[in-house]
Order: C-alpha cells, then sequence, then structure tokens
C-alpha cells in the first residue's frame, strides 16, 4: 500500500508558494495537508509537465471540506466585507480592514 493510497490531490500548481499557502490555509483549518513534487520543476521536460507541478494531497474523507478553502486561497472570500467610515477621525476605510489605519479606532461592531 502506498503512502497516499487513502488520500487524493486537491489543488496542483507550477509556483510553490502558492502551493504552500494551500497548505497552510488547510492546516489553519484542521485539515491536514501533505505537499508532493515541491522539487520536481526542474525535470520539466524530461518528465511529464503534469507530473512536475507541485501538489496539496489532503485524506479522501477530508477532500469536500478542503475543496470550497482551496478556492478562497485563490479567489478571495466570497463576500466582500462593505467598508466602513470611521466613527473616530471620519476616515473611509475599505472592507478588509478591522481598524482605522489613520487613528488606529477599531471598526464598530
Amino acid at each position: 500500500m502506498t503512502p497516499f493510497a487513502d488520500k487524493t490531490c486537491v489543488f496542483r500548481h507550477p509556483n510553490t508558494m502558492l502551493v504552500s499557502h494551500v497548505r497552510n490555509v488547510l492546516d489553519s483549518a484542521g485539515i491536514e495537508a501533505t505537499l508532493r513534487n515541491m522539487t520536481l520543476a526542474g525535470g520539466a521536460g524530461e518528465l511529464p509537465l503534469d507530473q512536475c507541478e507541485a501538489e496539496v494531497w489532503v485524506a479522501q474523507d477530508e477532500a469536500v471540506l478542503a475543496e470550497p478553502l482551496v478556492r478562497e486561497a485563490l479567489d478571495g472570500p466570497a463576500l466582500r466585507t462593505p467598508g466602513w467610515r470611521c466613527f473616530h477621525c471620519g476616515e473611509w476605510l475599505e472592507g478588509a480592514f478591522d481598524t482605522c489605519w489613520q487613528c488606529g479606532a477599531p471598526r464598530p461592531a
């Protein structure tokens, strides 16, 4: 039995930093992820291209949970948080900010 018999690939890409980011997102969500092919990019041409890309693998029963997290890691959150005006200094801030960059006041609840 191979060590990956009960696992499935949920993401593959030639950019190893992006692959590592996806793995970190899954790990922070409590999904154990394993990286494969992280150093095979130099073999492209000698090996088939699809076998040289870095990959993220998870347990088969966690793939359904992992796939939406992978999409969010690549595309950003599905719902955008609306912008807001700081109640303290009046600065307009994008929704991604929880603290006013101008005066440091927290976003109102």
